[in-house]
């Protein structure tokens, strides 16, 4: 059975919600604020398949993906735009850490990570760091096309359209 824990925030160490709330308390959050965090939990599994923070009437929707320690391992952002009613997928980050993990850990704990930055014109940057080495790689692009980038709103309960297809053109 799926469950959906709502709060403002899923607590990585915790294995719940952060100021965990009720259906119809998030409902009003959804359409009123703060933040609300929306997470699908499986039965008898401790870690979510995702989870999702938004913003007010879904105008800005953060989903979170996660490995079976609990570990937040990709980060995608879409965002609302000024004479849109659309959402763009503006920033992606993934998160690699080290085999041996016991528990969920921070991105500090990371062993290397990437960072994609896109632009509604079609330039990109990528920003990689490996650990521990001291640079970063950073490559910029052009013409890079964002067509897929593009997301209706969710409406309140639409969380699996996002949470479970987060990736671009999905």
């Amino acid at each position: 059975m799926t469950t959906y824990r709502y709060g403002h925030d899923w607590n990585l160490s915790l294995k719940k919600p952060i100021n965990e709330i009720d259906e119809l308390s998030a409902r009003r959050r959804f359409a009123d604020g703060p933040q609300l965090s929306v997470s699908k939990v499986e039965e008898g599994r401790a870690v979510p398949d995702f989870t999702l923070i938004l913003g007010v009437g879904g105008t800005h929707v953060r989903v979170r993906k996660y490995d079976a320690n609990g570990s937040i391992t990709q980060t995608f952002d879409y965002s609302f735009r000024a004479g849109e009613d659309r959402l763009f997928l503006d920033n992606y980050k993934v998160h690699v850490y080290p085999d041996d993990a016991a528990g969920p850990l921070g991105f500090m704990e990371s062993v290397a990570h990437k960072a994609w930055v896109f632009r509604e014109d079609g330039t990109a940057t990528c920003r990689e760091v490996v650990k521990p080495a001291p640079d970063a790689r950073i490559t910029q692009y052009r013409n890079f096309d964002v067509s897929g980038h593009w997301r209706s709103r969710p409406a309140f309960g639409d969380w699996d359209t996002f949470g479970d297809h987060p990736e671009p053109g999905a």
